[in-house]
């Protein structure tokens, strides 16, 4: 199966303090970039995965249906997943992600230290209205999984965060260690022994924990097997989300494309930024 990671926007209404995203020129993805990715894609696969990305790909929630409607039109095999912070999630929302059986997965780092990492632009609490889209999404029976960036600021909360997520009625979560994409990120890294730690007490908790799971052998992700091609809102295709900004392969729209293929049996964009980040 190949991997499609569209970003359908660099909008955003929050303010991470270690975004990744470059989200100055609001940026909106049109449909002519996401079908050449597509089509691209099913010319060498009738099965792929797309998941919507951003800034918060909820801003530009009818790029999705419309893409959605094409690929509905199409003799392939696709699926569907979004990453979102959440806070946009309402009622409507929430039936018409149902509908298009979109899989869901919501971004959030703990609970009051959230605010600390992902709040609003204009600095206020982005955590309420989070876990108000995760009750929308239980309520319409909506499965969705959890992605928690790992920084030193909430790893020592990120027990007591699984144990409320266990109680909420999560089913999986997924800890995604902090890349420095800019230099100043460097003094939010987590302490790698520390979060091991963490890994090996929640091995007994009665949740899926995609980091505590075995992966072949040189192959910690799509990339690896050359399967995974990112587009950004501009069509600028790149290794992964993470490297945005580093290493541009070329345009959508403009240039053949050659899918890459990384041999790492680590995450290749967080040693890359690691490395790289201290010359900036």
């Amino acid at each position: 199966m190949k991997y499609l990671i569209l970003k359908i926007t660099n909008r955003c209404n929050l303010n991470c303090i270690y975004c990744y995203v470059n989200n100055k020129d609001n940026k909106d993805m049109d449909f002519k970039t996401a079908k050449n990715a597509i089509d691209y894609l099913l010319s060498l696969d009738n099965k792929i995965k797309i998941q919507f990305t951003g800034g918060e790909p909820l801003l530009n929630f009818k790029l999705i249906e419309k893409v959605v409607d094409y690929c509905d039109n199409l003799n392939a095999n696709i699926s569907y997943a979004i990453q979102t912070n959440g806070t946009l999630i309402t009622k409507k929302i929430a039936k018409r992600i149902k509908e298009l059986d979109i899989k869901v997965g919501v971004s959030i780092d703990g609970l009051e230290i959230n605010d600390i990492l992902r709040p609003y632009k204009n600095r206020k609490s982005s955590t309420l209205d989070t876990l108000k889209g995760l009750y929308i999404l239980k309520s319409y029976n909506i499965p969705f999984g959890i992605t928690a960036v790992v920084t030193n600021k909430n790893l020592p909360y990120l027990e007591d965060f699984v144990k409320y997520l266990i109680a909420f009625g999560v089913k999986s979560i997924s800890f995604d260690l902090l890349k420095p994409k800019k230099r100043e990120y460097l003094n939010l890294m987590p302490d790698i022994k520390e979060f091991n730690k963490l890994l090996g007490k929640l091995k007994v908790y009665p949740i899926y924990i995609k980091n505590l799971q075995k992966r072949p052998k040189n192959k910690y992700c799509y990339l690896n097997s050359g399967d995974l091609l990112f587009v950004n809102e501009f069509g600028d295709i790149y290794l992964c989300p993470t490297l945005e900004g580093f290493l541009c392969l070329g345009n959508i729209n403009k240039d053949k494309v050659k899918l890459p293929k990384i041999e790492c049996n680590k995450c290749y964009a967080r040693e890359f930024l690691i490395k790289n980040v201290k010359n900036i």
